[in-house]
């Protein structure tokens, strides 16, 4: 009823009662009864507060350096602006065109809303409008798209509320923000980004007009669509401002003479276009303890309509050199070798750079997070850290003598023959020693000391997420395994065994600056001190002088790592740590295992060769300008004690322990028929590692064993 007596009252001092009488006369009063029930009780359901909300807002995303990385636009692409940013053209085309007495009313047209509500009532429902900016407004924020009679009288009742708890500006200022203005723009400043990749500050008469004239039919009148129907509004617009008084005629012709966009300047994607926004957006959409909501649905709702400003961990210049180090390594071969790489903050797990595959438009699988590929001799490091926690050192001894073959009872083969063309010297040697040459026969040996169990163990308290089995040839890398989890894990030994999960966003704040999210270290211990130490202090003598040398740093850096091919050189690795990052880089192709072999410019791939000199020259660049900082050295420790593995045989003279041949025999020493001892052969003639062919030093690390389980296996030992 309060409608009713506000339109009677409006019109009473208008003197125009009796056309209210006569219009409602001339209703059929059947009709009128229920219409009026319907909006007197559609009034009197309005009693709660009304509030306009927030405006959606597109969110965005920064790098570590506070630069910026993209925007994450949704359905709705709108940039609220204030009022005072809105050019005074602007704001004159559409008031001009939607509600030239917006200022003077109290919001309502009562003249259009009036006439609106006679002819709804003559026709039954909803014939025609009669809206105000206000009542625009309303529509869009408060209610539904049901169009009746009881929802045309709440949106004035609501339009006569929120005149009264909003100022003009506000408003205006509101409408001007949220008003769709075509080809996915909401607001004027997104309609200023999209058609003319301007700032709204920057817009004239031209663009003012044919944003005024987009707005009764925006995809009608989009001009990237229908440029001459959008060009004939503008037309309508310019004209209007003429007749209004806001331009001059020789104004209004500029306008019409003005070209019109004719495609869009700014063509925003809903979708990751990156392999690290892509995982930054992960993080935040898929952690049900997030503080955006329960539901990846609200969590979705609030990155793309929520204004939020998201600070990642990515760094551009790190990203920089991570690209050119695998342009420069890359292999230019038909057979589509990639690299992929994961670097990582080695004190925090915070990614600095990810190589996720040739670019995420061409292929958006990304390697580093969802890539599965055997790590080959790059596994050694956690046999390592198991023999360490179990109290052994790297000056303990081990048989390093080749080939070799093992009881494997219950799996296949049995016995189990490892492949052992490369690595090293034979004999007895260190731990430090057959790390250096990757020496297969000696880890296969190394992890049945541990045991297998006990390097699962360690490998899953490090992060490593895929199932491993308690086979034999699991220190030879035959389970697959994540790169970013690689780097995660070598992080831990260079960080006193403190693990850290890889993490992608710093913290989140709203559009008022406020921090709604933080992210905070959640590392926990995986291994000892002393066993990080020991290990590191192992890998870093392996890149001086193993297998790692091509990863070698300039400028007194220093580096420890570990290299790792499969067999048949199907997959190469170099994981590897500094004191300030950690990466893995990996080399393959990424849909089929094809072996690297004669591989133009570096003939058969390593791990110690493409990979090795791709983690090199990445680290040179981001280490330029750092202080060297070396790996905290581990307490003393001694060593010598001669590690057997389960069954195995001892030499038949003790001193051939320290032998450096290569080659030994099984035979009866006391005539019994029983092979009880080992005796090394020194009339075999040695294999010998190929010579290297290119600059970069080839890297003798032992492929993975001939026993490597396929997906279709099933081994046991």
């Amino acid at each position: 009823m309060l409608l009713l007596l506000r339109l009677i009252k409006r019109f009473t001092s208008l003197g125009l009662v009796m056309v209210c009488i006569a219009a409602i006369a001339a209703s059929s009063f059947a009709i009128i009864v229920p219409q009026v029930g319907a909006m007197i009780g559609s009034t009197e359901s309005t009693a709660a507060e009304l509030d306009l909300g927030d405006i959606s807002q597109r969110s965005e995303m920064y790098a570590a350096d506070g630069s910026f990385l993209t925007l994450l636009v949704g359905e709705v692409n709108s940039e609220p602006v204030t009022l005072d940013m809105i050019p005074q053209e602007v704001i004159d085309a559409v008031l001009a065109m939607e509600d030239a007495d917006f200022y003077s009313h109290d919001g309502l047209n009562y003249r259009g809303t009036f006439r609106a509500l006679i002819e709804n009532v003559n026709a039954g429902g909803i014939a025609q409008g009669g809206s105000t900016i206000t009542q625009q407004l309303v529509k869009q924020k408060l209610l539904s798209s049901e169009q009746n009679l009881g929802r045309k009288t709440t949106e004035a009742f609501y339009a006569l509320r929120v005149e009264e708890k909003y100022t003009k500006d506000e408003i205006l200022e509101h409408y001007l923000n949220i008003i769709y203005l075509g080809s996915g723009a909401y607001g004027v400043q997104a309609a200023a980004e999209t058609y003319w990749g301007k700032e709204v500050d920057e817009l004239g008469w031209a663009e003012a007009a044919m944003l005024a004239g987009i707005i009764r039919n925006p995809t009608g009148n989009d001009p990237t669509l229908y440029p001459e129907r959008s060009r004939d509004r503008r037309a309508v617009v310019a004209d209007r401002l003429v007749a209004e008084g806001y331009i001059d005629l020789a104004t209004g012709d500029g306008i019409k003479a003005a070209p019109v966009p004719a495609e869009r300047q700014t063509p925003y994607d809903t979708k990751p276009t990156d392999y690290f926004i892509e995982e930054a957006l992960s993080e935040i959409l898929f952690d049900e303890d997030s503080p955006f909501g329960e539901t990846i649905q609200d969590r979705t709702a609030a990155v793309y309509t929520g204004g939020l400003k998201i600070y990642t961990t990515f760094d551009p210049a790190a990203q920089q050199a991570a690209l050119a180090a695998r342009d420069e390594f890359e292999p230019n071969d038909p057979r589509n070798f990639q690299i992929a790489m994961a670097a990582i903050d080695t004190r925090s797990g915070a990614v600095r750079a990810m190589v996720g595959g040739p670019g995420f438009v061409r292929d958006k699988f990304n390697l580093t997070t969802d890539g599965l590929r055997q790590p080959g001799s790059t596994m050694k490091a956690f046999v390592l850290a198991a023999l360490f926690e179990q109290g052994y050192t790297p000056s303990d001894d081990v048989r390093a003598d080749r080939p070799c073959e093992f009881e494997n009872p219950g799996g296949t083969p049995n016995p189990y023959e490892v492949d052992a063309r490369y690595g090293g010297s034979g004999g007895v040697q260190s731990v430090g020693a057959v790390t250096r040459s990757s020496n297969n026969c000696a880890f296969v040996r190394l992890g049945q000391v541990a045991t297998t169990d006990a390097v699962i163990e360690v490998a899953q308290k490090l992060g490593i997420s895929t199932p491993l089995d308690s086979v034999l040839s699991l220190p030879l890398g035959v389970k697959e395994v994540h790169p970013m989890e690689m780097a995660g894990a070598y992080a831990a030994f260079a960080n006193d065994g403190i693990y850290n999960l890889p993490y992608y966003v710093e913290r989140i704040e709203n559009a008022k600056g406020e921090v709604l999210y933080e992210h905070k270290s959640d590392g926990t211990r995986a291994v000892s001190v002393q066993t990080a130490r020991m290990l590191t202090e192992t890998l870093e003598s392996n890149v001086r002088g193993g297998t790692g040398t091509a990863a070698r740093l300039k400028d007194g850096h220093f580096a420890a790592g570990k290299t790792g091919t499969t067999q048949d050189n199907t997959d190469a690795w170099f994981v590897g740590s500094t004191d300030y990052l950690t990466t893995a880089v990996w080399l393959g192709n990424p849909d089929e295992k094809i072996p690297m072999r004669n591989v133009e410019g570096y003939g058969n791939i390593f791990g110690g060769k493409v990979p090795a000199a791709t983690w090199g020259m990445f680290n040179n660049a981001y280490h330029e300008g750092l202080e060297p900082v070396p790996f905290a050295e581990p307490e003393r420790y001694g060593g010598g004690r001669y590690l057997k593995s389960p069954g195995e045989k001892d030499f038949c003279n003790k001193s051939e322990r320290g032998s450096s041949t290569k080659n030994t025999e099984l035979v009866d020493s006391d005539g019994d028929g029983k092979k009880d001892c080992i005796r090394i052969i020194t009339t075999t003639t040695e294999t010998t590692l190929p010579p290297e062919t290119t600059t970069v030093p080839v890297d003798p690390n032992a492929p993975t064993t001939t026993a490597a389980p396929r997906p279709t296996t099933t081994e046991s030992g």
